[in-house]
């Protein structure tokens, strides 16, 4: 019978880790926030009716961000868009799959009525204030390295980005 991975030393030693990986932020070496966002839609249905704000919770110690290079702008007929993905590594391995994948505690996935969605905010440097924050879905499932300590996300670049103060925008 396998040992319940609860149980493993892997799994105590996850907040040390986190610790170390913390300093890449403190010394300014992640000049970014990674945050889930969670939204509802007024209209029942993602994409109809108004998107209102429901909540945001930071991805701490801040992953490291790979790969965005991966992201590419493109001149389209309404102006310059941004379209690809990117890889963020070093994700807590204290988060679940559920969590990560924007489900409940229960594992039952997002209403329809709401949407979920990874924000990267790059604020800029040394003035203060609000950055530009780019909007990414998750694409395809999120991949444990035990030996590591941590989570790989795969995001996809998604459209209607939230303003620089963090409303929605129409």
């Amino acid at each position: 019978m396998p040992t319940p991975l609860c149980s493993t030393l892997a799994r105590t030693l996850i907040p040390a880790v986190d610790s170390i990986r913390d300093l890449n932020t403190q010394f300014g070496l992640r000049p970014y926030v990674v945050s889930l966002i969670k939204t509802r839609w007024s209209g029942g249905h993602r994409s109809h009716g108004i998107e209102a704000f429901v909540s945001s919770t930071t991805i701490l110690p801040t992953p490291q961000l790979m790969d965005m290079g991966g992201v590419s702008e493109i001149v389209t007929p309404v102006g310059l868009d941004e379209f690809g993905s990117i890889l963020l590594t070093e994700v807590s391995g204290s988060y679940t799959e559920d969590f990560l994948r924007g489900s409940d505690d229960q594992g039952r996935p997002p209403a329809v009525d709401e949407q979920f969605y990874y924000e990267i905010e790059f604020p800029p440097a040394c003035t203060g204030g609000e950055g530009d924050r780019r909007r990414f879905l998750l694409s395809g499932a999120p991949m444990y390295f035990a030996g590591k300590f941590q989570w790989n996300l795969r995001l996809e670049r998604a459209r209607q980005d939230r303003a620089r103060g963090g409303e929605l925008r129409a």
